[in-house]
């Protein structure tokens, strides 16, 4: 479909998943390959054809004329227990280049595992690696972060792939 946002073929994946359908079972459905849904759940907008998108939409209750950039409000950290965190934050280095940051993929997105002991050894400003300022909050919604590669809070990457 032209010019449709990717969010909503996250929306419609997210959506699939709550319903409890696999992606087979949809894919059946509506018409199109389970392979092509997979491709389109993930962004590839162009995989399936309009006529499919408008099924998929349809079924979900999905508005497909959402603007680009338009994004769902995430819960405000202020809201987020810090319980959770003990001990000083490290901080990760945001460059997905660095040798820090061991990269791989996850349903044909590239994420990245921040390694924040090699970045952060002593609780510095800059990366020991590779110079960059740290990051100690999610770049998205200001969560403090935690171990892994995607922010518990909001879900999005701590790392934005290259």
């Amino acid at each position: 479909m032209t010019n449709l946002n990717p969010d909503i073929c996250r929306r419609i994946r997210d959506a699939r998943r709550e319903a409890k359908i696999s992606q087979s079972e949809l894919a059946q459905e509506v018409g199109c390959k389970q392979s092509a849904l997979s491709m389109f759940e993930q962004g590839q907008t162009t995989k399936i054809n309009d006529e499919v998108v408008v099924k998929l939409a349809k079924k979900f209750s999905i508005d497909l004329e959402e603007k680009p950039g338009k994004r769902e409000e995430a819960p405000s950290p202020a809201s987020f227990s810090l319980s959770a965190f003990t001990g000083p934050s490290k901080g990760f280095c945001p460059n997905p280049s660095c040798p820090s940051n061991k990269g791989y993929d996850v349903d044909g997105r590239r994420l990245y595992m921040p390694d924040r002991d090699k970045a952060d050894p002593v609780g510095g400003r800059f990366c020991a690696i590779c110079g960059e300022v740290l990051e100690r909050k999610c770049p998205n919604c200001g969560a403090p972060v935690h171990a892994g590669s995607v922010c518990s809070l909001c879900g999005e990457p701590y790392i934005a792939a290259s």
